[in-house]
């Protein structure tokens, strides 16, 4: 009767304890950069972006300052960015101004494993449509680079198909069209 208790207690047990080392098998991170004078507008747009991804937003603001300028420009020296060690795949958001009011956006999905670029997406858009147009871009990049994805997102631009309007008869298969009546 103990041994039977203790092995269904046993078989019951969680294989992998929660802890830090528990870690999914699959993780999303959201980081985002700009250029110098945009950092409040990239830091706020990658944590909303993080927050409807539901995926965590790493501030890479005073990693990318004591690297110095061109590290915001090698992906080697970014990947290696302290808190993406747990990540499996990043999304990066980059902003650069165009015009006041205006941004040149690159976002890029990243799979860190193969540290290879799955999904990339360029825009400029208005600095109010910011946080929409991230959402979108990348939702559409996740679930292109996921095989297995079923609901893809619909395309805003989607058209509706018109009614279909009855079609002319078509003359029987082989037969010689009539020629048009001459007008006088």
């Amino acid at each position: 009767m103990m041994l039977t208790a203790l092995t269904l207690l046993l078989l019951s047990a969680d294989p992998a304890p929660p802890g830090p080392s528990a870690a999914p098998a699959s993780s999303l991170t959201v980081v985002s950069t700009a250029a110098p004078g945009l950092e409040k507008v990239a830091l706020e747009a990658g944590r909303t972006l993080g927050s409807r991804l539901e995926a965590p937003h790493v501030d890479l603001g005073g990693y990318l300052k004591s690297r110095g300028a061109g590290c915001q420009n090698d992906p080697r020296c970014l990947l290696a960015a302290p808190g993406l060690s747990g990540a499996t795949r990043l999304v990066h958001l980059r902003l650069r101004p165009v015009s006041p009011g205006r941004l040149a956006v690159d976002l890029r999905l990243i799979d860190l494993k193969a540290k290879k670029v799955i999904g990339r997406s360029a825009s400029v858009v208005e600095t109010g449509g910011l946080s929409a147009w991230a959402e979108q871009t990348s939702s559409r990049l996740i679930s292109q680079a996921d095989p297995y994805a079923k609901d893809r997102p619909r395309s805003p631009f989607a058209v509706k198909p018109a009614p279909e309007a009855p079609a002319a008869p078509q003359p029987p298969a082989g037969s010689a069209p009539r020629p048009a009546p001459e007008a006088k």
